[in-house]
């Protein structure tokens, strides 16, 4: 397994722009605002050629409201499952009496730890530095994430112990699929992804948009593993009005591009609505395979429990993305949850599939002769060759004898056509039509 390690420590200590230091990217988001990361935000970390897993957690705060109360116990989670933790302490504030207890823990789990002060550009960390052994700990790494110091002394740190310790092995071969969890607010995502992980990892709240950053779960089922990216709920551009949950938005956007699978959550309580419709336009402009999971099953009155209709009517309204794999669950119930990872695995082995050439092109120019094919400038659409360009996902070039007059409703159909002919459920084909130099 993949060896996982955690920052923590009090709010608005520097997690999260350390996180972002180590990613060398912008994954996390970074607010003056204290506890602007609420979940657990897991990413892939790669330092000279060894992965692990990097977790920002959100900080740790005695206060009685619901929030700092649900971060807390989501962070006493993450030291517990981690390999390795970075201890993070406040060089402008000092010692607080929330660090001491997050060391307590740390301590108590009996995990090795590193231990780092931040913001010594501050000109006061040298009058609170003293503080510190106060802990116990005669070595601190004094850095100043935001401005980039020191942080290659943490990498190299890391590397050192998990090199150290043979222990903790990998295979760099086996490539992870990474599943995407997406939906408007409160559909259910972050409940979902709870069910997934048997752990309250991901905060769920009935407040919608509890979920800000993107959360990462890495799960292994059956020897196999998996990545889910717990996304923030997308809504309407009018209502995205804090500056947080705008840059929520836009890695909730990113998610969708770089995953290899959707699982798109529908409320069964609302069905589709015109926002959905447009999270819908998104997955199929990139291209994604996808599960259409219509939850909260629990809530729908039994007369109205057909799935064969349910599923029936989904695909109706979604046009878009009718390709995709319908699924009815409980995420709070934990209903047909297990039946998620046999849809995963179907769609991310479909999208490897090579097609046979000669069989392709067989099929193709029977189907263009058993179809209402288009008439272009009194000329019937003619098929002279296709094949299955190197891609992620299933590409085809098709020559024929004009490539521009072909109605968009043809070009669906024989999208449609290939997929079911080669069972390709659930996944997106790209279809390229060109003009052959014949003509």
């Amino acid at each position: 397994m993949i060896p996982s390690i955690s920052i923590v420590g009090r709010p608005n200590v520097g997690k999260s722009t350390l996180f972002n230091r180590l990613l060398s990217k912008r994954k996390s988001i970074v607010y003056s605002e204290p506890g602007s990361t609420r979940d657990l935000i897991r990413e892939s970390l790669v330092i000279d050629d060894q992965n692990f897993f990097l977790i920002d957690s959100g900080g740790f705060d005695n206060e009685k409201e619901l929030y700092p109360l649900l971060i807390k116990e989501k962070v006493l989670a993450t030291i517990r499952n981690s390999d390795f933790i970075i201890f993070m302490v406040d060089g402008q504030s000092g010692l607080q009496k929330e660090d001491r207890e997050i060391l307590n823990i740390i301590r108590k789990e009996g995990k090795n730890f590193l231990s780092v002060i931040n913001k010594i550009d501050d000109k006061r960390i040298e009058e609170n530095k003293s503080e510190f052994f106060k802990l116990g700990i005669k070595n601190f790494i004094e850095i100043s994430a935001e401005h980039n110091r020191n942080i290659s002394i943490i990498k190299e740190k890391i590397t050192n112990f998990f090199s150290e310790n043979k222990s903790y092995t990998e295979d760099k071969d086996i490539k992870i699929p990474q599943i995407a969890i997406v939906g408007k607010p409160n559909a259910g995502k972050s409940t979902l992804i709870n069910s997934l992980a048997n752990n309250e990892i991901a905060m769920v709240s009935e407040i919608p948009g509890t979920t800000r950053d993107t959360v990462n779960l890495n799960i292994k089922k059956s020897d196999k593993e998996y990545v889910f990216i717990d996304t923030a709920g997308l809504r309407r551009k009018s209502k995205v009005n804090e500056e947080i949950e705008y840059y929520s938005t836009s890695r909730a956007v990113d998610s969708i591009e770089r995953c290899d699978v959707v699982i798109f959550i529908i409320d069964a309580q609302h069905g589709p609505t015109k926002q959905d419709l447009k999270i819908a336009s998104l997955i199929k402009k990139n291209n994604k395979g996808i599960i259409l999971a219509v939850n909260k099953s629990d809530l729908i009155p039994t007369k109205l429990k057909n799935e064969t209709l349910i599923k029936k009517n989904l695909l109706e309204i979604l046009t878009e993305v009718n390709y995709g794999l319908v699924i009815v669950i409980s995420a709070l119930k934990a209903k047909n949850i297990d039946k998620l990872y046999t849809f995963i695995d179907k769609i991310y082995s479909s999208q490897k599939t090579k097609i046979n050439t000669n069989n392709l092109n067989k099929f193709l120019k029977s189907l263009i002769l058993r179809s209402t094919a288009p008439v272009n400038k009194g000329r019937r659409l003619k098929m002279y060759y296709a094949t299955q360009s190197k891609s992620d996902i299933p590409s085809f070039v098709l020559f024929c004898n004009f490539a521009k007059g072909i109605p968009g409703t043809y070009r669906r159909f024989i999208e449609r056509s290939i997929r079911n002919e080669f069972k390709l459920e659930g996944i997106s084909l790209k279809l390229a039509f060109r003009t052959s130099r014949k003509e």
